[in-house]
């Protein structure tokens, strides 16, 4: 399965994403991203935007960060496929070293960072992104990947699959500055700030589109 199957799934996702059309709304701020005009940026998303973001961004070069479990191996070689890098790390098992590589990489590349991954609770932010920006004096920016008509599956964080020919809505907030240190005291606000920005771009697309949330 780890030889062919993130091949396989890369390629089935590339497929169907393709028939989708896409609905970039910030396009500046976008553009900015995938330039890297104003430097590298931590994106923050939320686990179920994890391959509509990777497609979004494919052959970026960018990195984002998997667990240790063969879960993690798989999400990590389906990345690979999308032309960008996984580090290996979570809240768990290595995560300290994981930080550290993420924090050199950050002072060069964009990031994708799941704030609830890898096991949730859903659509709770979890501190790795906050502290990662404090460490590496990176901004983050908030993400929302929203497909108009899918079907979720029942995974914890209710990943959607686009049906064909959907309408995709991406959009991107405002940059947080990263956090003045990396006490609890420091990261907090921001690990909050972030949560709150990232569910609010959530919340207004899927209001203005009645889109099924799961």
């Amino acid at each position: 399965m780890l030889r062919v199957g993130p091949a396989v799934v890369a390629g089935v996702l590339r497929a169907l994403f393709s028939t989708c059309r896409w609905e970039f709304r910030e396009a500046v701020r976008h553009e900015a991203v995938r330039s890297g005009t104003d430097g590298p940026v931590i994106l923050a998303f939320w686990h179920e935007s994890m391959a509509l973001s990777a497609y979004c961004y494919r052959n970026l070069g960018f990195y984002t960060l998997t667990s240790y479990s063969p879960d993690g191996e798989f999400a990590a070689r389906v990345v690979r496929c999308f032309g960008n890098y996984a580090l290996r790390g979570s809240s768990t098992r290595g995560g300290s070293e994981a930080l550290k590589d993420m924090a050199v990489a950050a002072r060069h590349r964009c990031l994708g960072i799941t704030l609830d991954g890898p096991v949730g609770p859903r659509r709770k932010a979890k501190p790795g992104a906050a502290i990662l920006s404090a460490r590496s004096g990176t901004p983050i920016v908030p993400v929302a990947v929203v497909p108009v008509r899918a079907k979720r599956l029942r995974s914890w964080d209710r990943f959607p699959v686009p049906l064909p020919f959907s309408r995709i809505i991406y959009t991107l907030g405002e940059r947080i500055p990263p956090p003045g240190g990396d006490s609890p005291a420091e990261i907090e606000p921001v690990r909050l700030r972030v949560e709150q920005a990232v569910n609010a771009l959530h919340e207004q697309i899927e209001a203005e589109v009645h889109a099924d949330i799961g």
